[in-house]
């Protein structure tokens, strides 16, 4: 990477990591960064190069402790910012009981439950905008151009494991259009 201090990093120097160097041996890159004690995030970003240019895959989870309720309501606007400005295709969003540092128990933990999925503009387009924006339960949330939507579908509040089958469904409904 290019830069001048080893503890500093920037955009420009991980995408020259992932595009430059391992580029050159076709090899995908795994990138993951921590938060601090009194912020405790893990994130994952998997940079893969592919025929049609290079995809991201990201992970974040955030954890919360019981009088920090996690800012749910941001979501539609976190969607609309990451479909419009990062070309955003899909996001998953779930909730689930645990750690507020993250770390895991060594015992069963409840799995965690959908609470909403979003689709980008391109995901959209090639689904069917009508088809896509018909559905009733979930019924979406149109963010962003409004020529070229991102949908939001909120799938549940976060602890009714029935979204589940709200998403398996949702899923059904807009592969029944490709």
């Amino acid at each position: 990477m290019t830069t001048n201090d080893p503890g500093k990093w920037s955009p420009a120097s991980v995408g020259e990591l992932a595009e430059v160097f391992r580029a050159q041996k076709s090899a995908s890159t795994w990138l993951v960064a921590v938060g601090a004690p009194d912020r405790p995030a893990i994130a994952t970003c998997r940079v893969i190069h592919t025929p049609a240019g290079i995809e991201e895959h990201l992970t974040l989870a955030l954890g919360y402790t019981t009088d920090r309720i996690a800012p749910l309501d941001v979501l539609p606007e976190l969607a609309e910012t990451l479909a419009t400005r990062h070309n955003l295709t899909s996001m998953l969003t779930h909730l689930r009981p645990a750690r507020a540092d993250l770390t895991t128990a060594p015992r069963h933990e409840p799995p965690p439950v959908p609470f909403s999925f979003t689709l980008g503009a391109d995901a959209v387009h090639t689904i069917g905008r009508a088809h896509a924006e018909s559905l009733e339960d979930p019924r979406p949330m149109r963010l962003g151009s409004a020529v070229c939507p991102t949908l939001h579908y909120t799938l549940g509040d976060g602890s009714d494991v029935t979204a589940w089958q709200r998403l398996q469904d949702l899923n059904s409904c807009l592969k029944a259009r490709q």
